[in-house]
């Protein structure tokens, strides 16, 4: 649906959201300016002032998440000895992820795809757009220290285009892996996947001497194709990949703290003809896909840092590049992206908390296309390139024992050139307010909305030109307006919560279209619900979301969600844990249910299926052995259940086989540290 000319578009949302973009970005402004001036008045009149030494890390981490969004810890990562990203919100129903192979696994928040928000790893912009049957989630969780996730209302320093919300993925550094006091160590695991009949070995070497450190890490995966619940051999899921990262750094005496990464990841293998989908009815045949993907970054920040300057600077460069040789058996896809992005930031301290003001940039080019068996015009490799810079300010306050406001503002200017050669200027505002208050020593209510500017995306690279020459009249940005309120009760060893949630995308745009003006209206709404039970060494949790999802008014089709969304409905996870701490030994068990739902009115007239999988867990640290080894065994799928997961494209396609899940799989480990 195109939208209005931008002087149109900007009245229509001058009430409310125009208003709340301009009051929380000029709040921001002013609250950064005021408080800062009177705190440099206090400090000039002082003669000496000691500050505390503040602890933080050379992440990209924008403050705490907000009340009803997700993080999932180191400790959590741990628990759930992850293999793919699927595997990391496993125990989060708002985060689904669809597809059983990294190659193919697409996250969607809340039932919106991960595109229509900022993902950043390690501070690096992820710009996912090469091919629609293609994961947006290719990520190793191998060395993964933690996951934020602000479901809908991003803060504004978490970056542009947020239009869902945020994603922030953060590696270890090698102070994660040793003590203070080692110079030298790291871990050695291997694992072997009984349904692949595969291997699986990482490498983490660390080290620091005198304020340097530094950290390599390898993986590699030989994996069979994997058997589904039915024992059917499901073709095109081996698994090959390999993955590397390396950091060093350097911590000053004074706090000063500088850090360098490089990472690769590469997916190589026989893949179904459309790799998001098991098989086609049609019997294309599997074919040879390469994804490749490096990342490099360097950042800077005081760990020392006073109440008016708490620096954060980073730069990153990200290049993704797949090649599919032979799609249909005559035509080279081949697409290549590349970004640039850097944020330079401060946090005020003003007593009640602090202001994070700064700004940020990125420039993305995609270069791709088909190169034979094409039309005269449409053969060949062709570019869409797009440059922008935003100023924001976050506020993050505690107005009263009781009460805590978050609110910020950002604006971006944005210049695109399409592959013909069109140019585009846009600037959009950018506004979010979260408050939370303590109405009783256990019961804390919250609340939340916000607006963003989602700019102009690049179109899928892998397609420009393919199926027509592309054109992009009426194209215009697209524009969020997301909601949240909730309540969590804690008491003794119990804790509730639960949110109500409301997102809608307005002008959200296809990616893979010749008409780049192709958009749709999308919303979600729902619940989300959990109780966690914690009795010393263990707990007993539940979570559960209700989502549903529109396109245009209407169900959207799951081989027609990519860039958009897809179904979710009724799900619920369940996770036991418990700790023997004599005896070194940690056991625990995860399961999801999915509930069925046939009515045509909210699932597009495809049955959903109710399924139930269960999986267990053991681990062992002998201390006998120094507490340097730990054997562990996963029983994933126990009861052996054919199933097909919910966010999984093809379900209501008679065109399509989708991917039905592993069947009982055991992983067995050992992992040894030094």
């Amino acid at each position: 649906m195109p939208q209005p000319s931008r002087p149109v578009l900007l009245e229509k949302y001058r009430q409310p959201f125009h208003g709340l973009c301009r009051a929380t970005l000029l709040a921001g402004v002013a609250l950064t300016v005021l408080p800062v001036a009177a705190v440099a008045q206090e400090t000039k009149a002082k003669d000496e002032t000691v500050l505390a030494p503040i602890e933080v890390t050379a992440s990209q981490d924008s403050g705490p998440t907000a009340a009803g969004s997700v993080t999932v810890t180191q400790d959590e990562l741990d628990r759930i000895n992850p293999q793919t990203i699927k595997d990391v919100f496993a125990n989060e129903p708002s985060v689904q992820v669809g597809g059983p192979t990294a190659i193919a696994q697409k996250v969607y928040v809340q039932g919106i795809e991960n595109t229509k928000l900022n993902v950043q790893v390690d501070g690096t912009r992820q710009v996912d757009s090469t091919y629609h049957h293609i994961g947006t989630a290719i990520i190793d969780p191998g060395m993964l220290k933690s996951v934020k996730v602000e479901s809908g209302i991003a803060p504004a320093d978490a970056g542009p285009n947020a239009l869902g919300g945020s994603m922030a993925y953060e590696t270890k550094d090698a102070r994660d892996i040793l003590d203070p006091n080692d110079p030298f160590g790291g871990f050695a695991k291997i694992q072997y996947n009984s349904n692949t009949k595969g291997l699986t070995e990482w490498l983490t070497l660390a080290g620091q001497h005198d304020g340097f450190e530094a950290l390599a890490y390898i993986q590699n995966s030989n994996q069979g194709n994997y058997k589904d619940g039915d024992d059917n051999e499901v073709a095109g899921t081996a698994d090959g990949s390999e993955n590397g990262l390396g950091k060093i750094a350097f911590t000053g005496t004074e706090g000063s703290r500088i850090e360098a990464f490089a990472s690769h990841f590469e997916d190589e293998g026989v893949r179904p003809a459309r790799p998001n989908f098991g098989t086609l009815t049609s019997g294309a045949s599997p074919q040879w896909i390469s994804y490749k993907d490096t990342s490099l970054g360097i950042s800077y920040v005081d760990e020392q840092p006073t109440d008016l300057l708490a620096p954060e600077l980073s730069l990153n460069y990200s290049k993704t590049h797949l090649d599919v040789p032979k799609l249909n058996g005559n035509t080279h896809l081949e697409a290549e992206i590349e970004t640039l992005n850097g944020k330079a930031a401060n946090t005020f301290d003003v007593g009640m908390g602090g202001i994070t003001t700064g700004v940020d940039f990125y420039h993305d080019q995609a270069t791709g296309g088909g190169d034979t068996a094409r039309p005269a015009g449409r053969a060949g490799r062709f570019t869409e390139e797009t440059t922008n810079i935003g100023v924001f300010s976050q506020a993050r306050l505690s107005l009263t024992d009781r009460w805590r406001v978050s609110f910020g503002g950002r604006g971006d200017q944005q210049w695109f050139e399409g592959i013909d050669g069109t140019d585009f200027s846009e600037f959009g505002l950018s506004g979010n307010a979260n408050t939370e208050y303590d109405l009783t020593d256990d019961l804390m209510i919250y609340g939340g909305l916000g607006t963003s500017f989602g700019g102009l995306p690049l179109g899928e690279s892998a397609i420009y030109n393919y199926t027509g020459i592309w054109t992009y009249d009426g194209f215009k940005p697209s524009r969020s307006h997301n909601y949240k309120a909730g309540a969590r009760y804690q008491l003794a060893q119990w804790d509730f919560d639960g949110n109500l949630f409301y997102n809608k995308i307005n002008g959200s745009h296809s990616l893979e279209y010749t008409t780049r003006n192709t958009t749709s209206d999308l919303a979600t709404r729902g619940v989300n619900l959990s109780a966690t039970w914690t009795y010393g060494p263990g707990f007993v949790r539940a979570a559960y979301t209700h989502t549903d999802v529109e396109r245009n008014g209407k169900v959207p089709l799951s081989n027609d969600a990519s860039y958009q969304g897809v179904i979710v409905g009724d799900i619920a996870n369940f996770e036991v844990a418990h700790r023997f701490d004599d005896l070194g030994i940690q056991v625990g068990s995860t399961s999801e249910l999915a509930l069925s739902d046939d009515d045509p009115e909210k699932n597009g007239n495809a049955k959903l299926d109710t399924y139930f999988v269960a999986n267990l867990y053991g681990e062992w640290t002998p201390e006998t052995l120094s507490n340097a080894v730990t054997l562990r065994v996963d029983a994933l799928n126990i009861f052996d259940r054919d199933y097909v997961a919910r966010t999984t494209p093809g379900y209501d396609s008679s065109a399509i086989e989708p991917y039905h899940e592993p069947g009982r799989t055991f992983l067995v480990s050992a992992k040894v540290a030094f």
